[in-house]
Formats: C-alpha cells, structure tokens, sequence
C-alpha cells in the first residue's frame, strides 16, 4: 500500500516539478521536499498548484493516479496512465454486462456488499440492539437513522462528503490499476467515466458518511468551515482534520476495496461458467 501525498495549495504557492525518479515539492515558506514516486500509491491535489507535465507524466508511468479538487469539493478531475492496450481482465469484465441475468447479478452482490457495510458503521456510531442488525437493514432504514445522526446543513455536509468521497476515489482507482481492471467498466454506472470506481463508491458510500459524520462531530465550524459568495468551502484546517482521519482509516479503507475486488473477481468467475 503505497503512501499519499497531500498537496493543499492554499497560500502555500506549491510549485511540483520531475526530478529523476521522484517529485519535488516546493513552497514560499518551505525548503523543496523530493518525494520518490516508487513510494507513492496516489497524489491528492487541493486548490491551486502548480504541477509540471514532466510530473505527471512520471506519475502515471509508475500507475499513480492524481486526484485534483477545489477547497468547494465542486470541481473533480482525476489523471490516470495512459495505455492503448485493453486491460488484462477487461474480456472478463464484459461478461458483468453480457445480459440482464448478469446484471441483476451483479446489482444484487453490490447492494448486499453496501448493506454490510451500512450495518457495520451503523453499530458503531450508534449503539443498536443487536438483534436490529443481525441481519442488515435497508436502504430506507439507513437513510433514516444517518438523518437522525446527521447535521441539518446539507450545504456543508454535501462539501465535506465530497472532499472524502474524492479521497476514497483515489484509493479505489489506485488498486483497480494494480488490479488491471478497467476503471470505466461500470454497472450501476454504466456509460460513466470512471464507472467501476463509481460503482466501488456506492458500495462503501457508509464509510464516506461515518467519517463525514465524525467531521461534524469534533470540528469546530468557525475554524474549519468558511462561507464564499456561492458556496461554503473548507478551510486549510479543516482539510488537515479531513486528512488527519483519513489516514488513520487508510489501512481500513484499503482492505475494504481489496475485499471488494476480491469478490467482484470471485463473481466475473462465477458468471463465465
């Protein structure tokens, strides 16, 4: 599991350019930093820096995907490397959507992995009887209880699940690539870029929502949060909080998309029989 590495261009003026085999970040206030890219498993770029080609080039020739947002979680884009060649799994990817059995197959395996998944953040945010959960609960009944936990501000709470949503996203596309599976090859979101890591996000959509929960939960919006013309936007140290919580899921995070592909690899098997 490769590491991540933040570049938060607020005021920091971020400059990141090639040097040989690693990147090398520099700021108005810092000394340049030389991060070898044979360590990193994805770059998270927030707000305005300034990243030279030769950089990302290097990146994607070590299948490191760059994740860039804005501080309003409003614009998303994502650089991942570039290859004419299909991927190895790609032929047994497209059994997934050989037929309508097929994806009702495949509907039905995602929506019980995201059950799991809702159950499992359930019981820890909030002590329920055991014999409430034992065996899942449904999309209603989750929806229900998150907006019980919830806070009100849907403006802020639909920014903070962004920012993390992005962050899981880099995780996904990173072990789809080592994977060798095709990031577009959705179901649930067919047609979409980026379909199967849309697809993998739906599924851990309860991880998005406890950690956004957790935000709401121990920040302190006046310092984390700030209001723009249009829209509310994080702060430098509410991203450092997002970030801070982030990392000590990371390893969590991993092995749940790990377990996920591992049974979506289990399911194209079972499929081509």
């Amino acid at each position: 599991m490769g590491r991540t590495l933040y570049l938060n261009g607020t005021n920091n003026h971020l400059v990141v350019t090639r040097d040989g085999p690693s990147v090398w970040v520099k700021s108005k206030e810092r000394a340049g930093q030389r991060v070898p890219v044979r360590l990193l498993g994805r770059v998270i770029v927030i707000g305005n820096v300034r990243l030279d080609a030769s950089a990302i080039t290097l990146l994607a020739e070590h299948d490191v995907p760059v994740v860039f947002m804005t501080h309003g979680a409003e614009e998303v884009a994502m650089a991942i490397p570039y290859n004419h060649k299909l991927p190895t799994h790609y032929e047994e990817q497209k059994v997934l959507l050989e037929c309508d059995e097929h994806i009702r197959r495949y509907e039905e395996w995602a929506q019980a992995k995201r059950t799991i998944i809702q159950t499992d953040m359930m019981k820890r945010l909030r002590r329920l009887a055991p014999a409430r959960v034992r065996y899942g609960i449904g999309e209603g009944d989750y929806q229900s209880l998150l907006s019980d936990l919830k806070p009100k501000a849907e403006e802020r709470w639909a920014l903070v699940m962004g920012i993390i949503t992005n962050l899981i996203r880099g995780v996904i596309m990173e072990q789809l690539l080592k994977a060798d599976l095709d990031p577009h090859l959705g179901v649930l979101h067919r047609r979409h870029n980026f379909g199967l890591v849309l697809d993998l996000c739906h599924i851990m959509g309860a991880e998005s929502d406890m950690q956004t929960l957790q935000f709401f939960r121990s920040a302190q919006p006046a310092l984390h949060l700030t209001k723009g013309k249009d829209c509310w936007r994080i702060t430098d140290k509410g991203m450092h909080d997002i970030i801070h919580r982030f990392e000590n899921r990371r390893r969590t995070v991993h092995n749940m998309v790990e377990n996920i592909i591992d049974e979506l690899f289990e399911l194209m098997r079972e499929l081509r029989l």
